[in-house]
């Protein structure tokens, strides 16, 4: 498996993005993401300039269906 990166929530979302997925609501600080690809959702945390624990990036994942190793080779 590979190393999962430490970046904060916004850069997550912003990486998602560019993986196909869409922020669906907002609310509060939790963002809902959807990922199309597999009609899947989940909330993602943000905390302004805290970085985001590797474990919740990888269940993030999980919960929408993206396998880790397909991910990190679209960053």
């Amino acid at each position: 498996m590979a190393k999962i990166p430490i970046v904060t929530a916004k850069k997550l979302i912003s990486y998602l993005e560019k993986y196909g997925c869409v922020v669906v609501s907002v609310r509060g600080s939790h963002h809902k993401m959807y990922n199309p690809k597999t009609n899947k959702t989940s909330p993602v945390s943000v905390h302004a300039g805290e970085d985001l624990d590797r474990k919740a990036f990888a269940n993030t994942l999980k919960q929408l269906g993206i396998e880790i190793n397909d991910f990190l080779k679209t960053l």
